[in-house]
């Protein structure tokens, strides 16, 4: 799996996210973003979506699932300020 495989599943599922989950907007970030993956390495995503624990735990376990790996579930407006421009270089939105 790469970043390719990652940004096809969800382009092909984001009505499905958006319709359930009510996200406004999905991106990847992080080593795969990047191509400098690894075996060990999780699937950093970040997604605007109304707070919701199980909303968003539920979309984590889906994610996960699908993507056989752990992902890293990162909120838009939880991203530390002093990250930002670091994290915000990198992202591939959906």
């Amino acid at each position: 799996m790469d970043k390719t495989d990652i940004l096809n599943f969800l382009k092909e599922n984001k009505e499905q996210l958006e319709s359930k989950y009510h996200i406004k907007k999905i991106a990847l970030f992080g080593s795969y973003a990047k191509n400098t993956q690894n075996q060990n390495s999780d699937i950093d995503i970040l997604v605007d979506m109304p707070p919701s624990f199980d909303a968003y735990y539920e979309l984590k376990e889906f994610l996960e699932k699908s993507f056989q790996k752990k992902v890293d579930l990162g909120l838009f407006h939880n991203v530390r300020e002093h990250l930002k421009s670091t994290i915000y270089k990198e992202v591939e939105y959906v």
